[in-house]
């Protein structure tokens, strides 16, 4: 008998999981939660999420939002690929065990980098995957709205299912303001939901929406430097990329030795 297929969620922030409420509700998904949402100086949503994510009979998974922010944006200007993939590993070890997966991640957007990194992430896990179990297919959950990539799968949400999910972000009170403007911008979310596929190049050039933000803020003298795409997120992404297809490396099971050879490729 063919093993129950597994749905794998990994989200850059806390709050994104209110994009799909109703297939969170569908699917159960394991949860990652890269961040704990806490931005710049804002209180951590973690809690939220959890609450969410148990509420509708997920499952969080081991990465879920207990590093802050600027935890991840001090690594990505300090160049340390090595925390990436030190997250990277702890996800694919607590998904040692699974035989039948579909990976859903957040989708390439320029709005944040840590969302696009997330869809680096979601791809990398699924190569990785690939190598113990079967892994269906990478899909992607759109933080925000009008974001490119091929529908693969919609939603219809009846009464009952449209109810619950705007009760969940009317609950979810850090995320207030950011829901109204999202609502806004897209008026039916609450009323389908979508799953995109993408494929994006990590090795063009690209000069997404935060990047030029983030210029214009260090400009201003509010930020004292900011995120590049050359400098700071390709490496990773592309470094995420090696080491779960082209290095063929269990990162489980990685030697010293080859794990310190990939580090100075990408320093």
């Amino acid at each position: 008998m063919a093993e129950k297929l597994e749905n794998v969620l990994v989200l850059a922030h806390p709050g994104h999981e209110l994009r799909i409420h109703h297939w969170l509700e569908r699917e159960k998904p394991r949860v990652y939660l890269l961040t704990d949402g806490s931005g710049g100086r804002q209180m951590a949503r973690t809690r939220y999420s959890r609450d969410l994510v148990e509420a509708a009979g997920a499952t969080p998974g081991a990465v879920f939002g207990d590093i802050p922010d600027a935890v991840w944006y001090e690594a990505l200007l300090a160049q340390n690929s090595d925390f990436f993939i030190d997250v990277l590993t702890k996800i694919h070890m607590d998904l040692a065990s699974a035989k039948n997966l579909q990976i859903v991640s957040d989708a390439v957007d320029g709005y944040n980098p840590m969302h696009d990194l997330a869809y680096a992430y979601g791809r990398a896990l699924t190569a990785l995957l690939k190598k113990t179990a079967k892994v269906a297919r990478h899909l992607c959950s759109a933080a925000v709205p009008n974001v490119a990539g091929a529908v693969e799968l919609e939603i219809q949400l009846d009464r009952a299912a449209r109810a619950r999910k705007v009760a969940a972000v009317e609950n979810y009170a850090p995320l207030a303001d950011e829901a109204r403007r999202i609502l806004e911008r897209d008026p039916q979310c609450f009323d389908r939901e979508r799953l995109i596929s993408q494929h994006f190049d990590w090795n063009g050039p690209w000069a997404p929406e935060w990047e030029l933000i983030g210029k214009q803020r260090v400009a201003a003298g509010i930020y004292r430097r900011c995120i590049s795409y050359k400098d700071n997120v390709q490496p990773v992404a592309q470094r995420l990329e090696f080491e779960s297809t082209c290095a063929q490396i269990d990162l489980v099971g990685s030697s010293a030795l080859t794990r310190r050879q990939a580090k100075n490729l990408w320093r």
